[in-house]
């Protein structure tokens, strides 16, 4: 598995930017409209090449406006790119991660597969096939 990027969870993907241009990210995406999630996102990088997601939720049924509203603006997941979504799952629940969100093709990604686990120690990751 390695490092892909990180997940943060805002109300305001332009307010997010802002703040994160701060830290010297510049925006490597434009704005994207994902209708199967139910959220805009935008992906951002820095010169050390740290890639972030902005998420921000356009409805009320989805996942990040339950994060929202527990946590405010805050990381919420950590994506690793793997070669086979299916075996990676297979390892990751003997390793007692449960699926939040089956194989489900995304469209931030050219519709590559994604899957979201939870560890209780590890939190919420996500992991993108190559």
């Amino acid at each position: 598995m390695k490092l892909h990027h990180y997940g943060f969870a805002t109300k305001s993907i332009e307010k997010s930017l802002l703040a994160f241009r701060m830290l010297g990210y510049e925006e490597v995406s434009d704005k994207i409209h994902d209708p199967i999630q139910g959220v805009d996102l935008m992906f951002l990088k820095n010169s050390s090449d740290h890639l972030i997601e902005l998420v921000a939720p356009v409805n009320e049924n989805n996942p990040v406006s339950k994060i929202l509203s527990k946590s405010g603006s805050s990381l919420y997941h950590i994506c690793y790119e793997v070669i086979d979504l299916e075996s990676t799952i297979t390892e990751l629940k003997s390793k007692k991660f449960l699926v939040v969100l089956p194989p489900t093709q995304a469209i931030a990604f050219s519709n590559r597969r994604i899957s979201f686990l939870y560890h209780a120690q590890l939190g919420l990751i996500e992991i993108l096939e190559k």
